[in-house]
């Protein structure tokens, strides 16, 4: 091979590596995606997962993540808006950091499912 049709071989693969992160973190989010056997269960499996969304959010210089993240879920057949709601620090004037977070539910309307 030579490298030009490397470099395509490579520029191709990351495309497809784009492609499938992609549809996995939409596959992820889908409440059906997300059902728990208790409140608690999603209450802390969501908050680690959105918080290493929000940290995720502030690598690099100059980067602060989002105020909320939310996300759908299911416990008992009935439906939740989880949502953290996050508060940021900074440090060199630079770098932000997740100073506090805090994850709240509430039930969805069961008509909004019922489509």
């Amino acid at each position: 091979m030579t490298k030009e049709e490397l470099q395509a071989a490579v520029t191709q693969a990351e495309a497809a590596l784009i492609a499938a992160k992609a549809e996995l973190e939409a596959f992820d989010g889908l409440p059906e995606n997300n059902v728990f056997a208790t409140l608690e269960d999603a209450e802390g499996e969501l908050t680690e997962r959105l918080r290493d969304q929000a940290h995720a959010d502030c690598e690099g210089s100059y980067n602060c993540g989002a105020d909320e993240y939310t996300q759908e879920f299911i416990v008992d057949g009935k439906h939740y808006m989880g949502t953290l709601s996050v508060e940021y620090g900074r440090h060199d004037k630079t770098y932000y950091y997740i100073d506090r977070a805090r994850f709240t539910f509430t039930p969805i309307e069961a008509d909004k499912h019922a489509e």
